[in-house]
């Protein structure tokens, strides 16, 4: 008669082989939650800025009057403040002046018929509307030439809506976030950002 013989245990060999695939999925699956936590991250916070915007268009229209948003960066965050023409400055009243020189503010232009259009001062001396002031984290801006954003130059992006809420002119702007994820937005003339 066979006398058959049965482990009781597993062999040390055995124990080492699975530590070690737990060990590789384990760190695989780490690697996968943390991308798709900076994805949502990145998403909310572009989100923010969106929202921020259309809150500002819909401001536009119920005080009927031209506003200048500013965005720098600010280390690894954002930062938004919404600036109002000066009231000593007429100049902001003149639809066709304002939407031909992008709401330029202080002097400088080369047309200089538009120093001035937007405020007297550059839009940096002026006072921001405090309950409008945002930062928004873990998010950066740049302003891009195109839809393809080949040509990126630095903040501040400066977004002017008028009193109807359009855009004087087409804006490109670059969001960008951690694990190299970014968006490119327009503000088209009609004020919609895409």
């Amino acid at each position: 008669m066979i006398k058959l013989s049965f482990s009781k245990g597993i062999t040390l060999i055995e124990l080492l082989i699975l530590i070690a695939i737990l060990g590789v999925v384990s760190v695989l699956g780490v690697q996968g939650f943390k991308s798709i936590f900076s994805g949502s991250d990145f998403g909310g916070n572009k989100t923010i800025l969106l929202q921020y915007l259309n809150d500002v268009r819909y401001k536009v229209y119920v005080d009927n009057k031209h506003y200048k948003i500013r965005i720098n960066n600010s280390g690894e965050n954002i930062t938004v403040k919404l600036f109002e023409p000066e009231s000593t400055n007429t100049k902001w009243r003149d639809l066709s002046l304002v939407r031909r020189c992008n709401c330029h503010s202080g002097t400088g232009h080369s047309d200089t018929t538009c120093n001035q259009s937007f405020s007297n001062v550059e839009v940096s001396s002026l006072t921001s509307i405090t309950s409008f002031d945002k930062t928004i984290e873990n998010i950066n801006v740049k302003n891009c030439n195109d839809v393809t954003c080949s040509t990126e130059t630095a903040t501040p992006v400066e977004i002017c809506y008028l009193f109807d809420g359009t855009s004087p002119t087409d804006l490109f702007f670059k969001v960008s976030g951690s694990e190299n994820l970014s968006t490119i937005h327009k503000i088209n003339k009609t004020g919609y950002v895409e």
